[in-house]
This record gives structure tokens, sequence and C-alpha cells, in this order.
């Protein structure tokens, strides 16, 4: 199992080399060993998206990065990721990120991009991830902070315990479903619940501020519990978009955003993840 593996993973490193050119199907399958109608099978099943859709997608998240982070003419992209026309590399790319070239150009506008896949005894990348760049002034909230212990990556358990426990009086307002905008960040081994200061809050709660700056935004799919959704955003954020995207973290700070409602609009609910960023040099 090992060996296949380390055989798709070299099959992955030899199509993101060649995103920009043809992909010889024979070249990937003396590397792992297989026909090349045996290799689109496996590739399929393993990775449940076709080869063909997976390079697509691949290319046109290069694209949407290309048009973000330099000047490149719109029809320059199309022919350096295999379209014959604007037209054509146009209407591939709005299909995917559901936005024109020429809007991608906008940091503001939300992307969908596709991090490069790799083949572990878990199959890591090749999901749909739904981010934007944000520039934020300052924002003022009201909170109550926790020291926790260990990594980021390891808080969620104690964050659920947070959320879930009647943590002073602020912790019973959220037990009794108040809707609205919430949010939980971690700086630094502290997590704090907090909202916008402009909205009642108790008075017991603290003051913090969100500093002004760049931010590349994550948000979810409507409708799923955070401890189950936060956590797996997480993972794809930083193992598998953040060494492709051409950013790097700033500091150790993570926001996460809570559009909460009522029992019966629960559909309704969704998260996001704010991760303070810079483009590498």
């Amino acid at each position: 199992m090992v060996n296949i593996l380390k055989q798709l993973n070299n099959a992955v490193n030899y199509i993101e080399a060649n995103l920009c050119n043809e992909i010889d199907m024979d070249a990937l399958s003396r590397i792992v060993c297989i026909s090349p109608d045996s290799f689109l099978r496996f590739f399929s099943y393993m990775s449940g998206v076709t080869l063909n859709m997976y390079i697509r997608r691949r290319r046109l998240t290069l694209a949407a990065y290309d048009l973000r982070n330099s000047d490149i003419k719109i029809i320059d992209a199309a022919v350096k990721y295999g379209y014959n026309s604007a037209d054509a590399f146009a209407k591939a790319f709005e299909k995917q990120h559901g936005i024109t070239p020429t809007q991608a150009r906008s940091l503001h506008q939300q992307l969908r991009v596709y991090p490069p896949i790799s083949f572990h005894i878990l199959i890591k990348g090749a999901t749909e991830m739904n981010f934007r760049i944000m520039e934020t002034a300052p924002i003022r909230l009201r909170g109550l902070p926790k020291q926790f212990i260990g990594i980021a990556a390891d808080r969620f358990e104690q964050e659920h315990i947070m959320w879930a426990d009647e943590y002073d009086d602020y912790m019973k307002q959220i037990n009794k479903e108040i809707p609205g905008i919430w949010y939980g960040i971690w700086e630094r081994g502290t997590y704090w619940i907090a909202k916008n200061e402009m909205e009642a809050v108790p008075a017991n709660t603290r003051p913090y501020e969100i500093a002004s700056g760049t931010y590349a935004v994550f948000s979810t799919d409507y409708g799923g519990f955070a401890g189950d959704e936060l956590p797996k955003l997480r993972e794809l954020i930083f193992e598998s978009w953040l060494p492709d995207s051409g950013y790097i973290q700033t500091r150790d700070n993570e926001i996460e955003v809570y559009y909460l409602y009522s029992n019966n609009e629960k559909s309704q609910r969704h998260y996001e993840i704010w991760i303070p960023v810079k483009k590498s040099i």
C-alpha cells in the first residue's frame, strides 16, 4: 500500500509540474506502473474526481492566483492553462469560481480553489474551498477569554467545552439561542468568545480588538455543526491551501466567525475562519 501511495504522489507531482503543458498519459503510466486506463480508473476511485476534472480545477485555481497576483492578460492566462480562446477560458473560469476572470482581480472577490491532492492513508486536498482576501479596519468586540493548553490545531475540543458550558452569565446567553454573529478568537494560547461591542453583551465582558490588516477568509457550507465543520476547514487551510497559495500567516492569530440562528433556522448557520496573511516573498 505504501508503494502504491508513493507512486500516486509521484504521479501528482508530475501533473503539478506540467499543468501548463500537455499531460503525457504514457509518462503517468510509467510512474505508477499500470496502464493509462487503469490509472484513470484508480485515480477516480481514490480521489472521487476524474483526472480531467482534477487537472481542470487545478489549472483554473492557478489561473485565478495569476490573475489575482499579477498583471497577466486574460488571453495570456487562457493560453498558459490550455484554452484556445479567451471566451472558452472565461466560460470555464466562471463555472468554477462563480465570477469572471476580470472580477477575480479584486482581492475582495471570493474564489473557489482546489489545493493539490496528496495520497496518504487519508486523502487530502482536491476539496472545494471558498475563500477571499479581505482588508479590514479594526473590529471592536467584547468577550471573555480563557487560557488553553496545546497548539492551535488541537484547540477545538477545548473550544467545544467552553461554548457548551455555562461559562459565567456570558455563556448562558449563548445557550438561550440568541442569534447573531459571534466570534471565537485564538491568539497565542488564549481563546476568546466575543461579540461586536455595539450589541448587547453582559457587563462582565472585556474589550478585544481584531487588528486591521489582510485576512484570508474561508467559509463553510450552510447547516453544519461548528464542531465538525471548523476542524475540517482548518486542516484544509493549513495542510492544503496555505502551502499552495503564495501567502504566509503573519501571526499566531485565528478568528472564527459564527453566523448563528435560532433552532427553526439552523439550516442557515455557517462559519468562517480568518487567517492574517501577507504575500510570501
